[in-house]
């Protein structure tokens, strides 16, 4: 057998459901591994290849795909994106626990999307982000984890109804929402670098569409139902 695959662990894991009317959803799982013990420095000469897959029941395959995302965990919640080469852009990768995922209690306001939301459309976005404000700023318990998801979401909606942030012109937001959190801080930190200033019309919404990709999955974590409502 092949030295890379030498060593084998296999787990069965049973993801939550989330039910609505006649349908019902795998909840996300956010999993941790570990990798114990030490070797010689000398004898690492490349990059060691962890293979890792991921299979459902054929019975469930023409409905779900799974998705494999993967930040390393010496980035302290600070990952780079796997799906954008646009260097103006850093995808968030949180590391959340299973619970803090949605359950049939949690309410989101603002989610689904209006039929007419435009993922391109900075405005549309602005008016998503009004909401996402009011919602957390009088709704939403600053020690939940809810809260945490939110103001993730808020700053990923932020940065999508505002590209060229910290440059250019963009409004205050209600100072009850810390400027903090794995996508704004990987954000600010590219800024400071030059990221998205002096970007021309074309890179700002490359950002909105690679910020829509995000939102998506991220919003999934509390929200595992289609975005934009139905007409």
């Amino acid at each position: 057998m092949d030295s890379v695959l030498s060593l084998t662990k296999i787990s069965t894991i049973y993801p939550g459901v989330h039910y609505q009317d006649n349908h019902a959803s795998l909840q996300p799982m956010s999993l941790t591994i570990f990798f114990p013990g030490t070797f010689p420095r000398q004898t690492l000469e490349r990059n060691i290849p962890i293979h890792i897959s991921v299979s459902i029941n054929e019975e469930y395959r023409s409905f779900i795909t799974p998705v494999i995302e993967v930040t390393s965990k010496a980035l302290h919640c600070r990952g780079s994106s796997l799906h954008s080469d646009n260097p103006t852009y850093i995808a968030p990768k949180l590391h959340l626990s299973q619970a803090m995922f949605c359950d049939d209690k949690t309410i989101i306001p603002f989610l689904p999307l209006l039929p007419s939301f435009d993922s391109v459309d900075r405005a549309h976005w602005e008016s998503v982000l009004q909401q996402i404000q009011e919602w957390l700023t009088t709704k939403v318990d600053t020690e939940s984890l809810l809260w945490t998801w939110g103001c993730d979401t808020f700053w990923l909606t932020f940065v999508a109804a505002h590209p060229s942030f910290l440059m250019g012109k963009w409004p205050m937001w209600d100072p009850c929402i810390p400027l903090e959190g794995s996508f704004i801080e990987q954000w600010l930190e590219r800024s400071s670098d030059g990221g998205a200033d002096g970007a021309d019309e074309e890179a700002l919404t490359q950002v909105v569409n690679n910020i829509w990709d995000e939102f998506c999955r991220h919003a999934a974590l509390f929200y595992p139902l289609p975005l934009i409502a139905l007409d």
